[in-house]
C-alpha cells in the first residue's frame, strides 16, 4: 500500500458510468463505478446519466464530487480501479514472484492444481475469482498467511 495517499490531476465522466482518472504521479486509468452504484442506495442517484456526467475534482485532487453531494475518495477510486485492471500471465507470474511462491505453493493457496497454475502462467485465461484473490493476497500480508503452507523440498515420506 502507498505511504502517500493518492491524488487527482483530472477526471472526466464517460459513458457507462465510467471515470477517466489522471494522477499527479502520471498515471491514468478507467474506473468502472457501475458496481458501487448498484449495489450502494446512497450512489444510486448516480444512475442518472446526467448526473454522473457532472462529475468533478474536489478537495484540490483529494476525491471526485457531484453537485448532489456524492462523492468519492482519490484512494477509494485508486482501489476500484486497480481491480479493474487486467491480470494476465504476467500479472500472475508477478504476483507469484512477489510473495516467493512455488508452483505447488501458489495452487494450495488458491486451492487449484498446479497444472492449472502452469497455465496460468503460460497463458490461459485467468477467472476474475482468481484475480481477485492474488491482488487480496498481494494487498494484506494476512490473507496471504491465513492460506501458506510452506513445502519442503523432495516427495512427501510414505505412511506406514
Amino acid at each position: 500500500m502507498s505511504e502517500t495517499l493518492p491524488r487527482l490531476k483530472s477526471v472526466k465522466a464517460l459513458p457507462g458510468r465510467k471515470l477517466k482518472l489522471v494522477w499527479h504521479d502520471g498515471g491514468a486509468r478507467l474506473c468502472d463505478l457501475t458496481g458501487l452504484i448498484a449495489r450502494s442506495k446512497a450512489m444510486a442517484p448516480l444512475d442518472d446519466a446526467t448526473v454522473f456526467a457532472k462529475a468533478k475534482m474536489i478537495d484540490w485532487g483529494a476525491g471526485v464530487g457531484w453537485p448532489n453531494g456524492i462523492d468519492l475518495s482519490a484512494q477509494t477510486l485508486r482501489c476500484i480501479s486497480g481491480e479493474q485492471l487486467k491480470f494476465d500471465a504476467k500479472s500472475f507470474r508477478a504476483w507469484q514472484v512477489s510473495l516467493g511462491l512455488s508452483n505447488q505453493e501458489a495452487a494450495d493457496a488458491l486451492g487449484l492444481t498446479v497444472g492449472t497454475i502452469k497455465n496460468y502462467r503460460k497463458g490461459y485465461a485467468i477467472p476474475p475469482a482468481v484475480a481477485v484473490a492474488c491482488r487480496a493476497m498481494m494487498n494484506d500480508p494476512h490473507v496471504i498467511a491465513a492460506h501458506y503452507r510452506p513445502r519442503k523440498p523432495g516427495r512427501p515420506l510414505v505412511a506406514a
